[in-house]
């Protein structure tokens, strides 16, 4: 029966989360005159937390304050540089990874599927030699079709398995809740995380629970 292992990335794949520090890295070379405007981007994302506005809306937002139009190509440049500066910095989640490659020489298809924007996540997809990725669109000055986040990732995930034979089995890695629409759909529900909260509650829902910090 095929398998088909489908991971996250940030918190998951990768040890930290990656669209801020992506904001801040390609504001750098892409857009320096809109470094000072980094305390807006602060005060948004606290507004995001008290409800003001969606994830699809902060996200948009954060693009066009910190790095203003950039042409695809530019941010897939430094989508390429991010990658390889932010696992210099933090590195991969090593238990997750072993998984992974473990999965790998079994013959699963592999994906990523991420609320990250794929302009970026393609590139450590990259570099773990996996070609599919599911992840938020932008086309230069919006997201279209919404942040792939939650249901929205449940709902993306579907489609894209439409494509393939029937009789697959699904394994779905994830460090975070949000993601409960997959992870409670997938045949093997993995959750990562370093929290012994987090880890009873994930263990209640029937999930298969390893340790964030190896």
């Amino acid at each position: 029966m095929m398998k088909v292992a489908i991971y996250d990335l940030d918190k998951t794949l990768v040890r930290r989360a990656t669209f801020t520090p992506f904001l801040l890295f390609a504001a750098r070379s892409l857009a320096p005159g809109r470094l000072p405007l980094f305390p807006v981007w602060i005060a948004m994302m606290i507004g995001y937390r008290i409800g003001f506005y969606d994830r699809t809306r902060l996200k948009t937002v954060g693009m066009r304050l910190m790095l203003g139009r950039q042409p695809i190509c530019a941010l897939e440049r430094a989508g390429r540089e991010f990658a390889t500066h932010h696992l210099r910095k933090c590195g991969w989640v090593e238990g997750v990874i072993a998984m992974l490659e473990a999965d790998r020489k079994e013959g699963a298809h592999l994906v990523i599927a991420t609320a990250a924007f794929e302009f970026y996540a393609r590139a450590f997809a990259e570099k773990l030699g996996i070609d599919d990725v599911i992840a938020t669109g932008w086309d230069g000055a919006r997201i279209p079709g919404g942040n792939c986040y939650g249901e929205e990732k449940r709902k993306r995930v579907a489609l894209w398995l439409e494509d393939k034979p029937p009789g697959y089995r699904t394994r779905f890695v994830s460090d975070s809740f949000a993601d409960a629409p997959l992870l409670q759909e997938a045949d093997d529900a993995v959750f990562v995380t370093q929290s012994g909260k987090k880890r009873k509650r994930a263990e209640s829902l029937g999930w298969h629970v390893i340790d964030g910090s190896l």
